[in-house]
């Protein structure tokens, strides 16, 4: 009777022992395969770091890398035109399915909610269905058994540079499995490449480039949304005259260009009121910025066609149209500012988004950047002659315009009218875009992590690469391109706007020879 009653009581000390306090099983996700959608690459990352944020509950916890992980979970990502699916398995160590799901939708905007719930199933699953190993103690090792070493992986650190120029020398590769191989090499820096400035407040949108001075600094003019500020450029970055715009007025982009000849260039501030163009003309004196013209209803970007003289083209905005009408020359008479020289434009092509270039028998093509990104090649006469199969170009910079209209459709009384990078042609040729990339665009929401700036010439056929810059991990607002001193002056935002923060901004100069 009384060893009875002992095993007894041992057996309900066991059956009530709580599961409380068994520890969380160990999962790591790996990044996602994608099929179709923009952005590839950055959507894997991307889909790979919410799983993981959301799959974490009181049973799961996920770790950084494979090591120690009890749970393996991957997945693959379809887009067909708007609908996308998302499928995802969990496999144990031994490669054993623990539990899949999968989830669809309609539209990008039912992504994070989508990604959410498929991390709640699959958190329940694994839960539920995954048997732990015997012992996840390490195995003592057999006497006398052969130790087989561990080859650590090739590094993925690559010292940075200012510029990668592709090179045709190149290490002996396996021939059967890599032909064709290319590899950049790097070309190294210039004397006076590498400068970059102190960290400016808030996150600015424009840079325009101005007069050399006699003590050898640089008048640069930057703008962001509600400001533009000049400054002269040495060693540092001088703040010399600021002027801020008033009520709903909005900063759309700043350029430089001398159109009277007289050597000062005058700055042009293209300026947004509601819904009306009230852009306006500074000349800076070395000392404050002095308005010359006022209410200009344009749009106003400095480009030198073809590498041409960089002059100032302007487009109107109607009542129903965000870029009406042809692109026209921009001409200074006196104190008046006239359109002259309409250049009508390719398909897809407005004022922010295109240039052109002459090819070798001196015939005038077209560059532009598609909506979706792709860089496009069109001949004189207007005809599609090339598309990238990258994308380019990528701005945050925004308008918005009512559009009741498409409000049923969109969910938005607003329409959202995004500019372009500028494209710059040297006068060698050479096709100058930005590259900006690394994180996410929804809906009417953009925001780029990484940027690069590429250079390309025109074969004939295609656009072929010459060089690119080292990928910065900011976002790029916009550039100018000193053709004279073969420098690249960039305008990055190195912080992102927050509610309560304004964010910053630098300017980097890289030299390219």
């Amino acid at each position: 009777m009384k060893k009875f009653a002992v095993c007894l009581t041992l057996l309900l000390l066991f059956i009530y022992v709580p599961a409380g306090g068994a520890a969380p099983i160990k999962a790591y996700v790996s990044e996602f395969s994608v099929t179709g959608g923009q952005n590839k690459d950055e959507l894997k990352g991307v889909l790979q770091t919410l799983l993981t944020t959301r799959i974490t509950s009181d049973a799961v916890t996920t770790l950084d890398n494979k090591t120690g992980a009890e749970v393996i979970v991957s997945g693959s990502y379809l887009q067909i035109g708007k609908v996308f699916s998302i499928d995802a398995v969990a496999r144990d160590v031994r490669g054993n399915v623990v539990t899949r799901s999968f989830v669809q939708g309609e539209s990008q905007d039912e992504l994070i909610a989508a990604v959410g719930k498929l991390a709640q199933v699959l958190a329940g699953g694994i839960a539920k269905n995954y048997v732990p190993t015997v012992s996840s103690q390490p195995v003592a090792p057999v006497a006398g058994a052969v130790t087989v070493p561990v080859v650590a992986p090739p590094t993925d650190i690559v010292r940075p540079v200012d510029i990668i120029k592709p090179s045709t020398a190149e290490k002996a590769v396996d021939a059967a499995t890599q032909p064709d191989i290319i590899r950049a090499a790097p070309v190294a820096k210039s004397v006076g490449g590498g400068w970059v400035s102190q960290r400016l407040t808030g996150v600015m949108s424009g840079i325009a480039l101005g007069r050399t001075l006699e003590n050898g600094e640089r008048e640069v003019f930057v703008a962001g949304n509600r400001t533009l500020k000049y400054y002269q450029m040495g060693e540092g970055l001088k703040l010399v005259a600021e002027v801020s715009t008033s009520g709903e007025e909005k900063i759309l982009g700043v350029d430089t260009a001398d159109l009277d000849g007289d050597g000062v260039q005058e700055v042009y501030l293209t300026v947004l009121s509601g819904e009306s163009l009230v852009s306006r003309v500074y000349l800076a004196d070395g000392a404050t910025l002095k308005k010359i013209a006022d209410n200009l209803p344009y749009f106003m970007r400095g480009m030198a066609l073809a590498g041409g003289k960089k002059k100032i083209y302007v487009q109107q905005m109607s009542s129903d149209t965000d870029f009406y009408g042809d692109v026209y020359e921009l001409v200074k008479s006196g104190d008046r500012y006239e359109m002259k020289n309409p250049l009508k434009l390719p398909r897809f092509a407005f004022l922010y988004n295109f240039n052109q270039f002459k090819d070798r028998e001196g015939k005038t093509n077209f560059v532009v950047i598609h909506p979706d990104g792709y860089l496009m090649v069109y001949s004189a006469s207007r005809d599609e002659l090339w598309r990238s199969s990258d994308k380019y170009g990528g701005s945050e910079v925004y308008f918005q315009r009512p559009d009741l209209s498409n409000f049923r459709t969109t969910g938005d009384p607003m329409r959202w009218i995004f500019l372009q990078q500028r494209i710059t042609v040297t006068g060698s040729g050479e096709i100058v875009v930005p590259q900006n990339g690394g994180f996410w665009v929804v809906g009417n929401s953009r925001s780029y992590g990484k940027s690069a700036v590429v250079a390309f010439a025109w074969d004939g056929s295609s656009l072929e690469e010459r060089w690119r810059t080292r990928q910065s991990q900011n976002y790029l607002a916009d550039y100018a391109f000193d053709e004279t001193r073969k420098e690249l002056v960039l305008l990055e935002a190195v912080k992102k706007e927050g509610l309560l923060d304004k964010g910053a901004s630098a300017l980097y100069i890289k030299k390219v020879e």
